[in-house]
């Protein structure tokens, strides 16, 4: 990524210095027309994923690049147009494995798997918004993205939960409905509090394997 030392140097690439707890980080500007799908810029003082970057000709003006952009924190979306000789600053962002513990007021505290190091987080931070943090374990690994810019230099601003994980049914609901192709679903509560639809077949104390994006019984685990 960007961040490393040492990196050979592009002939569009232009790279700064800064400190941080002591340690030098680099951050680097890079031409408008390198810029990838994926990448981390910074832009009007927020940090933003490229989710789409587009180059075409206006006549006597010009190249024009195109891109559209996502806030890391807010999720809103926008688009952009620059000139082909502009530059944009290229941030950091880094995953690192941390461990859901307990969530006090909003505020959820994680533990780093290596270090074992605390940090705290505010539930809103989280990728999947409120939906995946109705699905939060004690226990449960997740993903704590961290940004290095050159103003803040590296701090942890997102979280994400794996896209499937293992749960433990707590009770079920025995009314059911019949869906188009006769399976009979059944409200299950799990042991973190959150409900989801299971199969007839699922019983208090199964385990059971569960996409978290979506929030559907995928298979009970063997």
């Amino acid at each position: 990524m960007a961040s490393i030392i040492g990196r050979t140097l592009f002939r569009n690439t232009q790279y700064n210095t800064i400190c941080f707890n002591g340690l030098s980080k680099r951050y680097y500007k890079m031409s408008v027309q390198s810029v990838k799908k994926g990448q981390i810029v910074q832009l009007k003082d927020k940090a933003w994923r490229v989710l789409n970057r587009d180059s075409s000709s206006s006549g006597r003006g010009g190249a024009v690049v195109k891109m559209d952009l996502q806030d890391i924190l807010s999720n809103a979306k926008t688009n952009e147009r620059f000139k082909s000789g502009d530059s944009i600053e290229i941030l950091n962002l880094q995953d690192e494995a941390y461990q859901y513990l307990y969530a006090d007021e909003g505020v959820l505290h994680l533990m780093n798997m290596e270090t074992f190091d605390e940090i705290e987080l505010p539930a809103s931070a989280c990728e999947g918004g409120e939906e995946s943090v109705a699905m939060l374990e004690d226990g449960m690994n997740i993903a704590v993205s961290f940004l290095t810019t050159p103003d803040d230099g590296r701090k942890p601003v997102t979280f994400k939960l794996p896209s499937n994980y293992t749960f433990t049914v707590e009770s079920v609901v025995e009314r059911a409905g019949q869906a188009a192709k006769g399976t009979v679903y059944k409200t299950a509560t799990l042991e973190n509090g959150a409900k989801l639809q299971v199969p007839e077949f699922v019983h208090p104390g199964d385990r059971i394997i569960v996409d978290i994006e979506s929030k559907k019984y995928m298979k009970r685990e063997l």
